[in-house]
């Protein structure tokens, strides 16, 4: 009978985990070595091309100036949006979400965003954290 109730203890448990897990669905898309000279060439490729409705910058170690990026769908090869983002993000600061036109169609997934930018009051290469939600 112990054994029924601590199975039922679990099962309950993992339930209620998993469907957290639901209700916050970012997750850490990957992370960019900011070099400190400025470059216009730096590529987070998503291995698996995904859905992502909105993104979030992190500083993680550094300051980071940015001059711009795109983000680029699988429907096409030209198929890109440019984003609005902050010219500059603080160590430790995250940014507001920024908004993607991806829609629920696997075609139009994300499979790759780029940044223009550079790592700015630093002696080491700043790193530049980017978390998307679906």
């Amino acid at each position: 009978m112990k054994s029924v109730l601590t199975l039922s203890a679990s099962l309950l448990m993992g339930l209620l985990l998993s469907s957290a897990a639901h209700a916050n669905d970012h997750k850490v898309l990957g992370m960019i070595a900011m070099p400190r000279n400025a470059t216009n060439d730096l590529t987070l490729r998503i291995p698996v091309c995904r859905v992502v409705k909105r993104i979030q910058l992190t500083a993680d170690r550094g300051d980071i100036k940015l001059n711009g990026a795109s983000v680029y769908f699988k429907a096409a090869r030209t198929s890109s949006q440019s984003l609005n983002i902050p010219s500059s993000i603080k160590e430790g600061q995250t940014t507001n979400w920024i908004n993607i036109n991806s829609d629920n169609d696997n075609k139009r997934c994300v499979s790759k965003i780029t940044f223009s930018g550079q790592s700015v009051n630093s002696s080491d290469m700043a790193t530049l954290k980017v978390i998307g939600d679906d």
